[in-house]
């Protein structure tokens, strides 16, 4: 991409993103890398970059510890080792190390992240670790850089005698120094280095009579450092054994120096990916500050922005302190204002038409729309995310020229107007059909007729070349000609009518009034003096502009209302659904609760079926008479049509019978409270089922054994209590039939649990079973012991017990019948 002039960073704002990604990039590589950034000039390769950022805010996002420190620009210490012989500080090194540290670490994490992370793995992917010079660095040096004992077996030697050598010195010097005190020759002082020699205080005045060698005289003159005689030795081997030392420690550096500078091409190679991670991280960072997005990318030319927001103003309003805030209303209005919000842009460009034509009110945002586009433009085009929708869409523009403020210049010799045309000229010679071009009060500068003229020239020749071009204006005639000609679109800022104020919102297809009149009056401007001006304006003009400035209020009243149909049809929209959301729950809860009743009703049948079966093989068994049998089985046949209508009858209560209108009068109408024991249907439901409790507004309903919680406003009375059964000669034969060995009472209260006990085991009875078992659970005790109670009270009960663990311990309870 190229761009003109060279100051339009400044122009668009450029200069303060990259100001703000100055502040974040971390190490010298990074500051160095984003100096010499250029825009890219292949999509292939904006894709890549903003893929890379996109993968590395999503790392920061979600708190991806990724290692990116320290890192340390080793080029200078690179140069410096290149030379044979060479060594290089430990300092150095230690920074070498912990750069390759740095660097092996970024590369393992991505690698190992690939599936999260692809084109960041694909960028480390060219970096070499080099974990042998790693470790060789610091097998000779400790964190601090310094040199270690270790570091050759020679080193040790050599330092282990100097250690010795030092203490048998320091035990002389003490000697000596002692001595001198005692005679008066010397202070209190310790001994002391002097030119690499250890020496101690004398006074100047006994200087003669110490024996020793003078090494150097105090500021005052009054005291004088002297090597004792006796120290001269060891000093002398204390000074070799350091020589020798210092040799040894050399020959180490130059040994490791060796190895950097073998590996110096691949450590370059991994200082470049450092360095780009670096910028990637600062790119990143800034695109999380600013909630950028990475937009679509095509190559239509299609600029589509949605609820972008201009970063330079939205750095600049956080940046402020609310006591800094103004939104430039008139003096005296001291209405508290509201913190500062950049309003969204919606705009497109590219698709329907090629330029477009923003007009409005001064200070109305006009520039700054334009200038967003500019910006989002060339933001893309150094790789770095957009404060955008994610459905917001930009091509690659081959060039970005505009022509924006004032360029006028003294030593130039060149005018507002001049510089005016000076960019126009280059704009018309450079544009092509992917340029983007940026016009800022398109035709000032010089006669407004004549400069109206110009700007339209411009922008027809503009247009036919295929460019992308924004104007501002304030024109007339340049509004007349986007609405009449193809490829051109009218574009204005909506001004409040009511407040005379600007809403800093984009508006497309609609022109727009400058509202000098309108801004004037609110100025303080008296009306007869706005009325002379109307007068001068020229009747045709001022006509045109209380066209654009009616309509523009019947668009706002138009958009107003059709935000809140908008807003209506949701509301409508989020409620339908919720109902519909709570019929389709009402009716898998109806169609769950008949089918548990039909299963239920299949299993009574089935039970029965059993039992008739069963009826019939005892006979056959006994040897009956082939009369009697056949009188049996047609008693039986007669019992199972009976079994089977009251089947029926349970699967159709006597609510079916009651009329349609009945029915809904009953189940909406406000009846009696609904209490336990009482005969009950569902919402709409045709089963009539038992209120077995009722707690905080929810009743446990029963048919059969299946039970059901359901809130009590779901529920229809439609009958009281049902009769006790009586026990009568007549039903023992059917209950017999039915008899089950076993019963399930657990959530039964004691009072229930108890009467359907005693039903259950005199069913038991009249079938003659020799054991029956209950099922009620373990809980606090309370309903077995109650169980266990009425059992022992009963004659036909022989005997019960707890069953075996293996069939449920102290939940079941076994009973032999007699």
């Amino acid at each position: 991409m190229e761009t003109y002039p060279d100051s339009l960073d400044e122009k668009l704002g450029f200069d303060v993103v990259r100001d703000r990604l100055a502040a974040r990039v971390q190490s010298p590589l990074g500051q160095e890398r984003l100096a010499s950034m250029q825009p890219a000039r292949t999509m292939g390769w904006l894709r890549g970059e903003l893929g890379r950022v996109e993968e590395l805010q999503g790392a920061f996002r979600y708190g991806d510890s990724v290692p990116l420190s320290p890192m340390y620009d080793l080029r200078d210490a690179l140069r410096r080792a290149a030379p044979e012989e060479a060594y290089v500080d430990p300092e150095d090194l230690m920074a070498t190390r912990r750069t390759l540290v740095t660097l092996r670490r970024l590369k393992a994490h991505f690698e190992a992240r690939r599936e999260d992370y692809p084109r960041l793995a694909d960028a480390v992917a060219r970096a070499t670790p080099l974990p042998d010079l790693e470790e060789h660095v610091a097998s000779i040096l400790d964190e601090d850089a310094s040199i270690r004992d270790d570091a050759s077996p020679e080193l040790r030697r050599l330092r282990q005698q100097i250690r010795s050598k030092e203490k048998a010195l320091r035990t002389t010097l003490n000697k000596a120094l002692r001595h001198a005190v005692q005679e008066g020759h010397a202070t209190g002082e310790q001994a002391t280095l002097r030119g690499g020699r250890m020496v101690i205080p004398v006074r100047a005045s006994a200087k003669g009579k110490v024996e020793g060698f003078v090494h150097d005289r105090s500021a005052s003159g009054q005291t004088v450092y002297i090597e004792p005689a006796a120290c001269l030795e060891l000093n002398n081997e204390v000074r070799e054994l350091q020589s020798a030392e210092q040799d040894e420690i050399e020959r180490i550096l130059r040994q490791v120096t060796g190895h950097v500078r073998a590996e110096s091409d691949a450590i370059e190679e991994n200082l470049t990916v450092l360095a780009q991670f670096d910028l990637l991280r600062a790119k990143a960072r800034l695109a999380n500050r600013l909630d950028a997005v990475v937009p679509k990318l095509n190559e239509e030319g299609r600029v589509e922005i949605y609820e972008g927001r201009n970063p330079v103003l939205q750095l600049h309003f956080e940046s402020l302190a609310p006591e800094d805030e103004t939104d430039g209303r008139a003096p005296g209005d001291d209405e508290a204002l509201p913190p500062r919000e950049v309003v969204p842009l919606d705009l497109e460009l590219g698709a329907d038409f090629r330029t477009l034509v923003i007009t409005g009110p001064n200070a109305g945002g006009k520039t700054v729309t334009m200038k967003t586009v500019g910006l989002f433009s060339l933001m893309l085009a150094y790789g770095l995310p957009v404060p955008a929708a994610p459905h917001s869409s930009f091509p690659l523009f081959d060039q970005i020229v505009a022509d924006i403020g004032d360029e006028q210049s003294i030593e130039d010799d060149l005018s507002t107007f001049s510089s005016h045309v000076s960019n126009l000229r280059h704009m018309l010679s450079a544009a092509g059909d992917n340029a983007l071009v940026l016009i800022d009060e398109a035709g000032t500068g010089t006669d407004p007729d004549e400069g109206a003229a110009l700007a339209q020239a411009v922008l027809e020749r503009l247009t036919a070349a295929g460019a992308r071009t924004i104007a501002t204006t304030h024109h007339g005639t340049l509004k007349t000609y986007a609405h009449e000609t193809e490829a051109v679109e009218n574009g204005s800022m909506e001004f409040d009518q009511e407040t005379l104020r600007p809403t800093h919102r984009y508006q497309e297809g609609v022109p727009g009034s400058s509202y000098a009149f309108e801004i004037a009056r609110r100025m303080g401007l008296s009306e007869g003096l706005l009325g002379r001006a109307r007068d001068l304006a020229g009747t045709q003009k001022t006509a045109m502009e209380n066209l654009i400035t009616t309509f523009e209020r019947r668009t706002q009243e138009l958009e107003e209302e059709l935000y809140d149909a908008r807003t209506a049809r949701e509301k409508a929209e989020a409620e339908q659904q919720r109902y519909e959301e709570k019929m389709q729950k009402l009716e898998k809860e109806r169609d769950d609760f008949r089918q548990q009743a039909l299963e239920e009703a299949e299993r009574i049948v089935e039970e029965a079926n059993a039992r008739i079966e069963n009826t019939i093989r005892e006979i056959k068994e006994a040897q009956a008479e082939s009369g009697a049998t056949k009188e049996a089985r047609q008693q039986l046949e007669e019992y199972k049509e009976d079994l089977q209508a009251r089947r029926e009858e349970a699967g159709s209560s006597d609510v079916d019978a009651a009329p349609a209108e009945e029915r809904d009068a009953r189940q909406t109408a406000s009846g009696p409270p609904i209490n336990e024991g009482d005969q009950v249907v569902v919402d709409d439901g045709s089963t009539a089922v038992e209120v077995r409790e009722i707690e905080d507004g929810e009743a446990l309903v029963a048919m059969g054994s299946m039970h059901m919680h359901v809130p009590l406003d779901r529920l229809t009375r439609v009958g009281g209590p049902a009769p006790e059964e009586e026990d009568t000669g007549g039903g023992t034969e059917m209950t017999a039939l039915e008899a089950s060995p076993s019963i399930d009472v657990r959530g039964e209260r004691v009072d229930a649990a108890r009467r359907q006990v005693q039903r259950f085991l005199d069913d038991a009875v009249a079938a003659d079973l020799d054991t029956v078992e209950i099922l009620h659970g373990k809980g606090t005790g309370a309903l077995r012991n109650a169980l266990h109670d009425m059992l022992a009270d009963r004659p036909d009960v022989a005997d019960h017990h707890k069953a075996p663990i293996e069939e449920g311990g102290a939940g079941v309870t076994k009973a032999a019948l007699s």
